[in-house]
């Protein structure tokens, strides 16, 4: 049985993840060097890398790295607002939407980190979050946001 917190464990996952891709997948020219190959084949050991630094140690049920994962919360840390991009519509490429920040009031949970530009050097900078409530806020609910991992920290439902 594994002791760690949730944030913990996704630190953890996120520190390893971006040191894997970075050190042992990342190529040269990606767009010249089958980077989107090379970039499949990370997303199916960041898979596994996910439920056995994640799932498994936090008893989780086991979904897909990447799909929206409802058990695992996204909250503030000690901030009360956080900058936030959220999507133009429920799960699309604009992230635009004129809302741009985040409070406690919101009540968010993982789908994975996230990066611009999946070929280059990976910091997974962002937790992108979906938004499952929101007082006040109906027009957001259901979309996907964008938010600086410095400002959240992870907790089970």
């Amino acid at each position: 049985m594994n002791y760690l917190s949730l944030d913990k464990l996704m630190t953890q996952f996120r520190l390893a993840s971006r040191e894997l891709f970075n050190h042992f997948f990342h190529i040269v020219n990606p767009y010249e060097n089958n980077g989107w190959i090379i970039a499949e084949r990370f997303a199916t050991v960041e898979e596994i890398l996910f439920q056995k630094l994640v799932t498994e140690p936090a008893s989780l049920p086991s979904i897909r790295y990447g799909d929206i994962q409802a058990d695992i919360k996204v909250e503030l840390n000690s901030c009360e607002f956080a900058p936030t991009m959220f999507n133009r519509d429920v799960d699309s490429g604009y992230w635009d939407f004129p809302l741009t920040e985040t409070n406690k009031e919101a009540e968010l949970v993982f789908i994975s980190f996230f990066d611009w530009n999946v070929l280059d050097y990976r910091d997974n900078q962002y937790v992108r979050v979906l938004v499952q409530a929101w007082p006040g806020h109906s027009d957001i609910v259901g979309k996907h946001g964008l938010i600086e991992s410095q400002y959240v920290q992870f907790t089970k439902r």
